[in-house]
């Protein structure tokens, strides 16, 4: 996972480890700072975040009290999850137990988003085999449980989860992927068979009051997956984000398609798997969509391979070839909130075909089982530019508006300041034929 923890510029990774081996992964996860100069320094224990150690699967950055700093949740495996905040000096103390957000389960996905719209981030912990925890964000350095009166426990059985706007109403949404290890379910969904105990995915679909219904079925999510890695893009740029879902489990016989869905405006999901020829049929690890050929359409690359010697595969990198639509880049910078601008609001008002709507973007990296650009890619459909762009930062609580702003461009936007920087970033292409060299 990827973030700027020091505000210096430099974007810094963080390795997490020991996920499924129990006592046995309790290895030290590591935190590499980037001195801006092409060398990274292992400063785990520097930092305080190497001083006790658990199997680590999953772990997401938010700037949860606002000041400045990003902080970090560790999702662990039946031990003590972990929240380290961030004290400004390059260090942190693991404050979890406090926090009040402990967890005690099996972590398999954590996300971080601002759900009822008061500027705190709060947490979602998917667990597997327990109830998933809605952690509120108390603003006091606190935190609760809010996840069985607010209906957002389900699956029983879960893994990767994230924060969204799928129907860009403005607020947020939570999707969560059912991992129940029953490879017979799935092969029984496919060919319309009664299932007997896989779960289906979850999509809870929030008000931006505070409140969820879960809308999975009437979204036609019903589609049974064991997902492991998974994570969202807008792949044509219609301002919709889509899903990728890595499928799978340790045992050679769980080889079932990885899935794509495509969003349909809001009202629901259609399974492009056969048509996007993405369908792969390996295990599937993290999923990252971005624009890697910066050629202004996202690209969907793929970690594949099982946890045994005889079911590794190579990765899949597959190119977009474009869908005609427009669509805006942006680099956020922040100064009073942290410099990677994680927990930012994106709006952009646009008109298309004579019908004015908004698209919405929130700055993180995306699902917890994959890693998107922080960078954020705006897709405009056929609006021929932006009428209104608004940046709300959270720390400052302010609200940059720009209008009347050109489409099928790169640009950075610095909190506090009144004018962009158009990137001058160009356009790369992907080798299709190797040689013999």
């Amino acid at each position: 996972m990827q973030a700027d923890y020091d505000n210096d510029g430099n974007m810094d990774i963080l390795v997490l480890r020991g996920a499924w081996l129990g006592q046995a992964g309790r290895q030290v996860n590591s935190l590499l700072h980037n001195d801006g100069h092409g060398h990274f320094r292992d400063v785990t224990f520097d930092a305080g975040l190497g001083n006790v150690h658990y199997p680590s699967p999953t772990a997401a950055w938010a700037d949860y009290d606002n000041d400045g700093y990003l902080d970090l949740y560790v999702g662990t495996e039946g031990f003590p999850s972990q929240l380290f905040h961030n004290n400004g000096n390059g260090t942190f103390t693991d404050v979890a137990e406090a926090a009040g957000v402990q967890n005690g389960g099996i972590a398999k996905g954590v996300t971080w988003g601002d759900y009822d719209g008061d500027r705190f981030p709060d947490l979602y912990v998917s667990n597997l085999g327990g109830h998933n925890r809605l952690y509120h964000n108390n603003r006091n350095g606190t935190f609760s449980d809010v996840a069985p009166q607010l209906g957002v426990t389900r699956p029983f059985k879960s893994f990767a989860a994230w924060f969204w706007d799928f129907n860009n109403d403005g607020a947020l949404d939570i999707f969560v992927a059912s991992f129940e290890r029953r490879v017979q379910d799935i092969a029984a969904d496919y060919l319309g068979l009664p299932v007997f105990e896989t779960e289906p995915n979850c999509l809870y679909q929030g008000d931006g009051k505070g409140g969820f219904r879960e809308v999975a079925a009437e979204q036609n999510l019903t589609r049974l997956a064991d997902v492991m890695g998974a994570n969202f893009g807008d792949l044509d740029n219609d301002g919709y984000p889509d899903f990728y879902l890595g499928t799978g489990y340790p045992e050679y016989e769980a080889l079932m398609p990885n899935l794509l869905f495509h969003n349909l405006r809001g009202k629901g999901f259609a399974n492009v798997t056969a048509a996007a020829g993405v369908g792969h049929l390996q295990k599937g690890h993290g999923v990252t969509f971005a624009d890697l050929d910066n050629d202004g359409d996202q690209d969907l690359y793929v970690v594949l391979g099982g946890a045994y010697a005889g079911d590794g595969y190579w990765n899949a990198l597959f190119e977009n070839p474009g869908f005609g639509n427009h669509w805006l880049t942006l680099k956020l910078e922040g100064k009073q909130s942290n410099r990677c601008a994680i927990g930012a609001r994106i709006r952009a008002e646009i008109r298309e075909n004579g019908v004015r709507r908004s698209v919405y973007k929130w700055v993180n990296s995306g699902g917890s089982f994959g890693a998107n650009p922080l960078r954020q890619q705006i897709g405009l459909g056929k609006a021929a530019k932006i009428d209104v762009l608004e940046i709300f930062w959270p720390t400052s609580n302010q609200t940059q508006r720009f209008r009347d702003v050109a489409v099928d461009q790169f640009l950075q936007i610095t909190e506090g300041q009144s004018e962009f920087r158009k990137l001058p970033w160009k356009t790369a292409h992907f080798r299709h034929n190797f040689g013999p060299n």
